[in-house]
C-alpha cells in the first residue's frame, strides 16, 4: 500500500489522498478559503463649515508641533538616547497633551529612522557606483571588458 504525502496549509507533508503533480508531491484538493472576519468601513466625515475650520487649525498646530519636533530631533543626530526623547515630549507635554505629545514624537523617530535607513541604502549604492567607476578607470585604454566583470563590451 502506498501512502501519499499532501502538502498542508500550514507547510507540512501529511499522509493524505491527492493528485500527483510532477513526481514531487501530492497536493490536496482545493477549496475556497473563507474572508476575513473584521470588518473595515471607510467613510467621510461630514462636519459643518465651522467644524472643519477647528480641524484645520488644529491640523495646523500639531502638524506645527511634529516639524518642530523633527528639527530638533534631526540637531541631536546619533547621539539621540531615551532621556532626550523624554525631554522633547515634556516640551510637547506644556504644549499640547501628553498623549499628542507621545504620538508626536514615535512618529517624529520612526520618520527620523527611515530617513537614516534611505540614506544608508543610498550611500551603499553611491559606492558600488564608485566601485563600477574605479574598476573601469584601472582597465588599461583600449581593452575589451567583460561580462564577468560587469563590463559591456565595446
Amino acid at each position: 500500500m502506498r501512502v501519499a504525502l499532501v502538502d498542508c496549509h500550514d507547510g507540512d507533508l501529511r499522509p493524505g489522498e491527492g493528485e500527483r503533480v510532477g513526481g514531487l508531491r501530492e497536493l490536496a484538493a482545493s477549496y475556497v478559503v473563507p474572508g476575513p472576519a473584521g470588518v473595515a468601513i471607510r467613510d467621510r466625515l461630514r462636519v459643518s463649515h465651522t467644524d472643519a475650520a477647528v480641524l484645520a487649525e488644529v491640523g495646523m498646530f500639531l502638524g506645527s508641533l511634529a516639524a518642530g519636533d523633527l528639527a530638533e530631533r534631526s540637531r541631536e543626530g546619533v547621539a539621540h538616547d531615551a532621556a532626550s526623547w523624554a525631554v522633547r515630549k515634556r516640551e510637547l507635554t506644556g504644549r499640547s497633551s501628553a498623549r499628542w505629545a507621545g504620538s508626536i514624537t514615535k512618529a517624529t523617530h520612526d520618520q527620523w529612522a527611515l530617513a537614516r535607513r534611505g540614506q544608508a541604502a543610498r550611500m551603499v549604492w553611491l559606492r558600488g557606483q564608485i566601485a563600477a567607476i574605479e574598476a573601469r578607470l584601472a582597465r588599461p585604454l583600449g581593452a575589451k571588458a567583460s561580462k564577468g566583470e560587469g563590463l559591456a563590451r565595446d
